[in-house]
């Protein structure tokens, strides 16, 4: 594992992905946050040491996590076949870090900081139709950025057009690292440039909080990561994530 990598990853325990507990697991760890169960980024089992599909499939249910975060990816891809064939969604998830200049000067869009609450609506029109974008899922999400917002800074960034936000993303930092989270537009606001001003932006208040790495995550197999690439973002390397849809 490259120094970057281990160090997105540190970052990403230390806010996005941790809860309020932990138990130990012989295959690794299990995070659980009781206010929030539905959030499955605080409520997984993570792999850390080599075990076959049953093992950890178990454990998974000994310890009653529907989702299983595996950081190695060859360790990951090696357990994939026995859960997709056993109806589990296998998510591969790339990390990447801002290395290099962006390709190109954002336009001239104003950027604002809003309050979250003000970008709920928004977020819940761009993943309306999802099979998980329930009220009561959503609402965890939701409350799970204040929740991280105690142990760093939390800041939300939009682009405001006729008085709403059509884009927008969150961006999680503290003196060490930075994180740029859940970006998203309106599809009928896409292809304007939205999302490379709100998350250059995010990125220049973050390094101004003193932030000096800055990384994001983003699906392996989806086109935004070739957006992030054009603003200077880096592949890492990815992990696996394994969700139980039947729990």
């Amino acid at each position: 594992m490259s120094d970057d990598l281990a160090r997105a990853y540190a970052f990403l325990e230390r806010g996005d992905m941790v809860g309020e507990r932990t138990e130990p697991s012989s295959v690794g760890t299990a995070f659980f946050d009781d206010k929030l169960p539905r959030r499955l980024d605080s409520n997984f089992l993570r792999v850390e040491r080599e075990a076959d599909g049953e093992t950890v499939r178990a454990e998974a249910e000994r310890l009653g996590r529907r989702a299983i975060f595996i950081p190695d990816s060859e360790r990951g891809e090696r357990l994939v076949p026995f859960f997709a064939e056993r109806g589990w969604r296998v998510n591969r998830v790339v990390v990447m870090a801002q290395r290099r200049e962006p390709d190109r000067e954002p336009a001239p869009i104003e950027v604002v900081e809003v309050e979250e609450q003000a970008l709920r609506p928004a977020r819940q029109q761009v993943v309306s139709g999802q099979p998980w974008a329930k009220k009561k899922v959503m609402d965890q999400l939701f409350a799970g950025k204040h929740r991280i917002a105690e142990r760093m800074t939390v800041r939300f960034f939009a682009v405001v057009v006729d008085g709403e936000p059509v884009s927008y993303t969150d961006v999680y930092y503290d003196e060490t690292g930075a994180q740029i989270e859940d970006v998203g537009t309106l599809h009928e606001h896409r292809g304007r440039g939205y999302a490379t001003a709100v998350v250059l932006h995010a990125i220049a208040e973050a390094r101004r909080g003193g932030a000096e790495f800055v990384c994001l995550v983003a699906d392996y197999e989806d086109w935004p990561k070739e957006l992030y690439k054009r603003l200077g973002f880096d592949e890492l390397g990815y992990y696996v994530k394994l969700i139980n849809p039947n729990v």
